[in-house]
């Protein structure tokens, strides 16, 4: 399957890279289906590049990187719809937002985008009651080494 990213021209997709969201991303509901996009020279950045509209992708990263004491729970319906995978199952990336220099990039950590790697299926998990904020700062001296921020 080809597909034409805005970001990345024309992808060539197959079928087993797909990730299924059931109900899309919160505000992009439509689109439904998504690859990753992990170009070397922009790690440990990656891009969650839709497959229904070549125009939307958004650039996410792996939290424990940036964040070793991230942790929240997951809940029941979220576990229900994406399949009840088990734990070693489960892949977690936050949406990045860069506005003007990296060095400013902020991560969501409210709602981390929550896959299931052997299902193929995702879900952006909204968390209630979370002590995290959606512009939580990537680079913010050493505080988000030892989990502050």
């Amino acid at each position: 399957m080809h597909t034409l990213a805005t970001r990345f021209g024309e992808l060539t997709i197959q079928e087993e890279d797909i990730y299924t969201f059931a109900r899309g991303i919160p505000g992009f509901e439509v689109c439904r289906r998504f690859v990753f996009v992990k170009p070397e020279e922009h790690a440990p950045f990656e891009y969650l590049q839709s497959v229904d509209d070549g125009n939307l992708a958004f650039i996410v990263v792996d939290p424990f990187i940036f964040f070793p004491r991230y942790t929240f729970e997951l809940p029941d319906s979220s576990v229900a719809e994406l399949g009840g995978p088990k734990e070693d199952s489960l892949m977690i990336r936050v949406i990045v937002s860069i506005r003007g220099e990296l060095r400013q990039a902020t991560a969501n950590l409210v709602a981390p985008v929550v896959l299931n790697v052997r299902d193929r299926m995702g879900q952006q998990v909204v968390l209630s009651d979370s002590e995290y904020s959606v512009h939580h700062r990537l680079f913010n001296d050493t505080s988000n080494r030892t989990g502050g921020g």
